[in-house]
């Protein structure tokens, strides 16, 4: 295995690293994915390693313009990064997927972005682009003291152990992030640095289960191929990573309700935690249409850092615990595998992620009999051809609620744990899946597709915590007491020259919001509960200059 080890790193840092100014934007990520289908051009990119990173040639192209560059004394190129504007505003609740920066929460929020690119005697590529946030930040229901006390201490035993707040406090909301901004150093083969920028890891679309935009940047060192590496068996692309997470420590409501004659709150804390990961993508040489890959990520607190292996994400590699801090179960981890495979003739492509929590990572413990949480996305993709447009028929299904009783009545989801209580979290959102531990959902898309523009309905059903729900309900028997979101967006994306406009508008409808029944009619037993309909209006604009 160690020898295996040193030739995924080894294909890291042997890359072929080609620099580029890039942005970050989920919704031109979804434009350059369908791209993918139709454009022999993108042969040989996996999109399965930062496809959310969009470099600025991709606009200048669409833009049928180069933007604004200038040169300074022959050793400094400097670029101007677009000025991007991101709105939203929900009605009833928060309605928060793949935000980045941006807040769960409910109301108006914006979002305003801009910077400036700069290369230095060719060698070291520095990007500044912060984003500034301010959002109303209003009052909101949350999980309902009508529920009794029974189910307020199993609410805690999930709180306790993950740093997901039900709301991000009271009142506005300011803050200046450093955004999608870098120092790297690159040369032939190798682009290594430091960076806050977001990252995706794996094929899923709207999910992915190790590393995704749901979260905010964080400050992290990485080595990283930009293109793919050729070898005797196929290309490669890779990325490590290691860098430090950011704790909220907004509290759950009453937090000084007991059960039992205990304390129902166990404060977490305040320490800083370190995250590790590694992603590795193959795309074999006899099947040129198809990506293989993994993805790991460990974290653990900074204190119990005992080795020079914890700082990297090793574990499971080996087979064994090797640090203190493994043996003691004092470190997190999660690992996936992952395939996309692109069916060319028919403008389509399936794709698929499977995950495992704890530490495993060799491909073969998947295969194991024993049991283990997982995790899991699944998704395909086509496009229907027509005289001057294609129409996109897409559809993706999440799962990540547990498998088996046994891991239900050990509370334990994806992304929590009960060491390290923040969980796998950064400023009190999940890095892995947006929809959150232990929840499942069903998209699907159809979409007018025109290169770069897009006119199309998406349908979700999103079933909120299902782990919670069985460990917290099960005993009642009541199958109708599942918190369930209905949503429909009118999604629309267009370019004029130098402005690329998104827009997004939704209804969605929450039933048995917070696993609330309240059954006026006890002659209708199927009498809708608790519901809400949320509607949410989403506007961004980017200026290439």
């Amino acid at each position: 295995m160690g020898k295996i080890c040193c030739f995924i790193i080894g294909l890291i840092c042997f890359g072929n690293a080609v620099g580029a100014q890039s942005i970050s934007d989920d919704r031109i990520k979804e434009l350059m994915r369908n791209q993918s289908l139709m454009d022999s051009n993108t042969k040989g990119s996996s999109l399965t390693l930062n496809p959310n990173q969009i470099p600025l040639n991709i606009l200048d192209s669409v833009a049928k313009k180069t933007g604004f560059k200038k040169q300074l004394g022959g050793i400094v190129n400097i670029r101007l990064i677009p000025l991007s504007i991101i709105q939203q505003t929900t009605s009833e609740l928060p309605y928060f997927l793949n935000g980045g920066n941006l807040l769960p929460a409910r109301g108006y929020q914006r979002m305003v972005s801009f910077g400036v690119s700069l290369w230095l005697a060719k060698r070291i590529h520095l990007q500044i682009a912060p984003e500034l946030v301010s959002a109303t930040n209003t009052d909101y229901e949350g999980f309902s003291q009508q529920l009794g006390s029974r189910a307020w201490a199993d609410r805690y035993r999930f709180w306790n152990t993950i740093d997901l707040p039900e709301q991000f406090g009271t009142g506005n909301y300011n803050q200046l992030n450093p955004g999608q901004s870098f120092i790297k150093y690159q040369t032939k083969h190798i682009s290594f640095g430091i960076s806050t920028e977001n990252l995706w890891w794996g094929p899923g679309v709207n999910n992915a289960l190790i590393m995704s935009t749901n979260a905010p940047g964080f400050l992290h060192w990485t080595v990283q191929t930009n293109q793919p590496i050729k070898t005797k068996i196929g290309s490669f692309e890779g990325q490590m990573i290691g860098g430090e997470l950011t704790n909220y420590g907004f509290e759950p409501p009453r937090i000084f309700s007991a059960y039992n004659g205990n304390y129902l709150y166990q404060p977490k804390r305040d320490l800083k935690r370190y995250m590790t990961g590694i992603v590795l993508t193959w795309n074999p040489k006899w099947t040129p249409n198809l990506y293989l890959g993994f993805a790991k990520a460990s974290y653990l607190y900074n204190k119990d850092l005992s080795n020079p292996i914890d700082y990297l994400p090793l574990q499971g590699f080996f087979g064994k615990a090797l640090t203190n801090t493994e043996k003691n179960n004092q470190k997190a981890s999660m690992g996936s595998l992952f395939a996309r495979y692109l069916l060319p003739k028919n403008n389509a492509e399936v794709y698929m992620e499977f995950g495992r929590k704890e530490q495993a990572l060799n491909p073969l413990d998947f295969f194991k009999t024993n049991t283990f949480r997982r995790a899991y996305i699944v998704g395909f993709r086509k496009l229907f051809p027509t005289k001057k447009a294609n129409i996109l028929f897409a559809t993706e299904l999440t799962q990540m609620q547990a498998q088996t009783a046994e891991f239900i009545r050990n509370p334990d989801s994806w992304y929590s744990h009960q060491y390290v209580t923040q969980g796998y979290t950064n400023q009190g959102r999940s890095i892995g899946a947006g929809i959150g531990p232990g929840s499942n959902s069903q998209s699907m898309e159809i979409s007018w597709i025109k290169g770069f523009k897009r006119i199309g309905l998406q349908f979700e059903r999103l079933r909120h915590q299902s782990d919670f729900y069985y460990y917290a309900f099960e005993y009642t028997e009541d199958f109708r007491r599942h918190w369930i979101d209905l949503s429909t967006n009118l999604k629309v994306d267009w370019n004029f020259k130098n402005l690329f406009l998104s827009g997004q508008f939704g209804i969605v409808r929450s039933y048995n919001y917070q696993w609330l029944i309240i059954q006026v009619d006890p002659n209708n037993f199927f009498a809708p509960s608790n519901e809400y309909l949320n509607l949410v209006g989403k506007l961004s604009l980017r200026y290439k200059f």
